[in-house]
């Protein structure tokens, strides 16, 4: 009796198993049937895709991920010391003005050991790094700490003062013990501050992703496998300050002849970056010699970035224009420049500028003889 009753429990407990699994079986077939008469009803047929772009999309971001943990492994240098210039271009000036003064404090930073610091409680120094430079080069900004340090607690040096544009060598400040430094001097112009970091320059300068496409679109697409000549065409308010001189019609078009002729290939095309309408249209839209293409004057970062993706050569008509430099500096990177010879142009910032200190060694200086022809130095 014990045996068989044992015998009835377990086919008792095997039956409810075996109903709980029919059951389910049911439930997940009944699922799947309308499941599928969804689909049918929606003339849908399964199958299975790949969408490239996600996945592309989603390599790149991997990868990006992973140089950015490398990157943050790797030890940052934080400086308790500090450097500040007087920012003497803020907030009136121009952009070209700006970043050389930005760009040297960086420089300057580097070679002193120092942490590049902007006095936060100065409200013009505030606004025009949040108006003007943060929205079009974040990363450039990122690299300042933004400070209140007591003036008492700060040591004042002169240094780079009533010139723009020569070169006073920071290094001699290197051994000072002083906590925080403020080198009192007026723009930095000089590439002496800085050349040594160029390759970070170019990445905190690089256009975002939308300025580069407006960029793009300044050139038609049948003209981007050519060689690029970029004439940087200066005028605006250097026509009337009393100190610098405005691009000159006759050498700009001597000077690009010049350069055409140089560069003679199968396909060239002059690309004139401009500044006053009314100057441009006075130069020649159609030559035997090239194509002239001209750029409208939209917003300096969609200038610089054109210069990043298309020059090949450049040319700075004005030769004391700062804007027309950086066009140059930033240009691509296998770019030659040629600059106007300061002292035929008569400018009066020659009186402020040592040429050695202000030109990088590699760029060509441009000379008009008295027969108006052009020659290089």
């Amino acid at each position: 009796m014990r045996v068989n009753h044992y015998v009835m429990v377990s086919c008792l407990v095997f039956g409810i198993l075996v109903n709980i699994y029919v059951i389910i079986r049911l439930n997940i077939g009944v699922n799947i049937f309308e499941y599928l008469q969804k689909i049918q009803n929606l003339n849908l047929v399964p199958k299975c895709e790949i969408d490239m772009d996600n996945l592309l999309n989603f390599i790149d971001n991997r990868h990006f991920l992973e140089l950015e943990e490398k990157e943050m492994r790797k030890e940052t240098a934080v400086h308790e010391k500090t450097i500040q210039t007087m920012l003497f271009a803020f907030p009136g000036a121009g952009l070209g003005n700006k970043l050389f003064e930005v760009i040297s404090l960086l420089g300057i930073a580097e070679t002193l050991q120092r942490s590049p610091v902007i006095n936060a409680t100065n409200p013009d120094y505030v606004s025009t790094l949040s108006k003007n430079i943060q929205p079009i080069f974040p990363k450039l900004v990122e690299q300042f700490q933004l400070k209140i340090i007591p003036f008492t607690a700060i040591a004042h040096e002169h240094t780079n003062w009533g010139a723009c544009c020569k070169f006073d060598n920071p290094a001699k400040f290197i051994n000072r013990s002083e906590q925080h430094i403020m080198l009192d001097g007026h723009y930095f112009q000089s590439y002496k501050y800085f050349h040594h970091m160029r390759p970070k320059i170019r990445e905190w300068l690089a256009p975002s992703k939308l300025t580069a496409v407006r960029a793009e679109i300044l050139l038609p697409a049948k003209h981007r496998d050519d060689l690029i000549i970029c004439t940087h065409v200066r005028r605006g308010d250097f026509q009337y300050d009393g100190v610098h001189q405005p691009s000159d019609a006759t050498f700009t078009r001597a000077a690009t002849d010049f350069l055409v002729e140089f560069y003679r290939t199968e396909n060239y095309k002059f690309l004139q970056e401009t500044n006053g309408t009314r100057y441009n249209y006075t130069l020649p839209t159609v030559s035997p010699l090239y194509t002239a293409v001209l750029t409208p004057t939209l917003t300096p970062e969609i200038d610089l970035g054109f210069s990043r993706l298309f020059c090949d050569v450049t040319l700075i008509t004005a030769p004391s224009s700062t804007f027309g430099w950086w066009l140059s500096y930033l240009s691509k990177r296998k770019s030659t420049t040629y600059y106007r010879d300061i002292t035929e142009s008569k400018d009066g910032v020659i009186g402020e500028m040592r040429e050695e200190d202000f030109y990088p060694p590699e760029w060509v200086k441009l000379k008009t003889d008295q027969f108006g022809r052009i020659s290089s130095f």
